[in-house]
């Protein structure tokens, strides 16, 4: 109880962006976590058809948002606060105003489409007009948090995120019960109805507050800072999203929510990867504006072993991830996640150097690789999946994602002249070959519990051993951080 009063003493003395950021991350990470721990139950009262068809409605809202809101929510939004912070208030409806106009006229075009090429979307006319009123709403609250975080009033946003963590899937379960004929409709509802009731009453508040509809100014700046961003926003969508929507129109809805398994137990990895790789930001780019990399590239080899082996054990019992998160029928999942655990250490390494290149601001040059490797992932997809079956898609992610580390590379090398010495290529590559050998015994052996749990032993024992190492490493960090 004494240690639990330290801790909740250093917090109430922490300065407010700092106490704000420390909320942010837990309120974050509680959404994610209950995310998943749902999912289990998804998975088993709805049909694979059904939960892949939600799947692809998930997608299709990603990449059409960003046409439809033109994320206004973003970048510009963060700036804006900055700029026009006398004004916020007129300037947010503005904002509401405008992502109303665009996301009408989108989803209008969208819902015309769908009625003259259904084949197009594959989902029903009426998920478009439901996705239009949650991608607006989606928007709105957006917005709100952007705000809140702002002004760092953190307890307003931990309220609502936990809310909706809590109510989004019960109300989804409670209306699949209801209506198991209709699951998909129950799902889909269920899950948006809490985040459409609050971004109507935000929507509301914020024009009372704002009471301006249309400025020229205000959508003209927007306009000017949002629309070049739009390609490497597309893009980056495109990336995470185009495997699941070509799988859905090529194989199926089936195979698709099977693929959709796999990719939610891979982004178990990714949520620990960007936590590592948030801790190393401020060590790296401190390093490279003093030139003082000692222990720097140390520090981010170990971080990436720290990975492998995360990604190693994922591997290991992939088979087992799968029961627990679903049933017996999405068992075709485990052959994604040796290719989608890989790819999490390569996006990675490619946060880190990324970072460096958001340094020197070269984020044209970043929206060129992003497009690139989205093209390419869409014709790998294509052919791939014609060729080889739906469980090409894993692997054409990985391709992806070692061609966008390649790319990045090159690209930072001609910016920063120390690169080698904050990233070791060579010893990199030797944990992926490790990593790669380890992995293909776990698919080896995907029958043998005994000869697969020999090995988690063993990575057990070499952690028990290297403990004090590891200690040390982290403890550096955080001194230096």
């Amino acid at each position: 109880m004494n240690k639990i009063k330290l801790i909740l003493k250093k917090l109430n003395n922490l300065s407010p962006a700092a106490k704000a950021s420390f909320w942010f991350v837990i309120s974050n990470i509680a959404l994610k976590g209950l995310s998943f721990i749902t999912t289990p139950i998804f998975t088993r009262l709805m049909q694979v058809e059904d939960y892949g068809t939600t799947s692809v409605f998930v997608t299709w809202e990603n990449v059409i948002s960003i046409f439809a809101t033109l994320s206004l929510a973003g970048g510009v939004y963060n700036v804006a606060q900055a700029k026009f912070g006398n004004d916020i208030n007129a300037f947010t409806s503005c904002m509401l105003t405008l992502s109303f106009i665009t996301s009408t006229i989108v989803y209008t075009i969208c819902i015309i489409t769908n009625i003259l090429y259904p084949v197009l979307f594959g989902i029903n006319t009426l998920f478009l007009i439901f996705m239009w009123l949650q991608t607006f709403t989606n928007a709105v609250v957006s917005f709100w948090l952007m705000r809140r975080r702002y002004i760092y009033a953190y307890k307003s946003v931990i309220v609502y995120t936990l809310t909706s963590a809590l109510l989004n899937p019960t109300i989804a379960v409670i209306g699949i019960l209801i209506f198991p004929n209709h699951a998909v409709y129950a799902k889909l509802i269920g899950s948006g109805l809490f985040g459409i009731l609050f971004g109507i009453i935000i929507c509301i508040i914020t024009y009372k507050k704002g009471q301006k509809l249309v400025s020229k100014g205000y959508w003209g700046y927007a306009l000017r800072f949002n629309l070049p961003l739009l390609p490497h926003y597309l893009s980056s969508t495109i990336l995470n999203s185009s495997d699941k929507i070509m799988i859905d129109k090529l194989v199926g809805a089936a195979a698709a929510g099977i693929y959709s398994i796999a990719h939610s137990i891979s982004a178990l990895i990714s949520i620990i990867t960007q936590a590592i790789n948030s801790s190393l930001i401020p060590y790296t780019l401190q390093s490279i504006k003093k030139e003082n990399f000692d222990g720097l590239k140390k520090t981010i080899s170990s971080c990436t072993i720290l990975v492998a082996v995360l990604c190693l054990c994922v591997t290991l019992f992939a088979k087992e991830g799968i029961l627990i998160f679903a049933t017996i029928d999405y068992i075709e999942a485990s052959l994604f996640i040796p290719p989608l655990a890989i790819a999490v250490l390569f996006e990675f390494i490619t946060g880190i150097v990324g970072n460096i290149l958001f340094y020197y601001e070269k984020t044209w040059q970043m929206s060129a690789i992003t497009i690139t490797c989205a093209f390419f992932n869409i014709i790998l997809n294509y052919f791939g999946i014609i060729h080889f079956g739906y469980v090409a898609a894993g692997y054409t992610t990985l391709i992806c994602s070692v061609l966008k580390l390649v790319l990045y590379y090159f690209v930072v090398k001609k910016h920063e002249k120390n690169l080698s010495k904050i990233v070791d290529l060579r010893v990199f590559w030797l944990i992926v070959f490790v990593c790669v050998v380890l992995m293909a015994y776990s698919v080896i052996f995907s029958k043998n519990l005994l000869a697969r749990l020999g090995l988690f032993f063993i990575i057990i024992l070499a952690i028990i051993v290297f403990y004090k190492k590891i200690i040390q490493l982290f403890c550096s960090m955080r001194k230096k951080n």
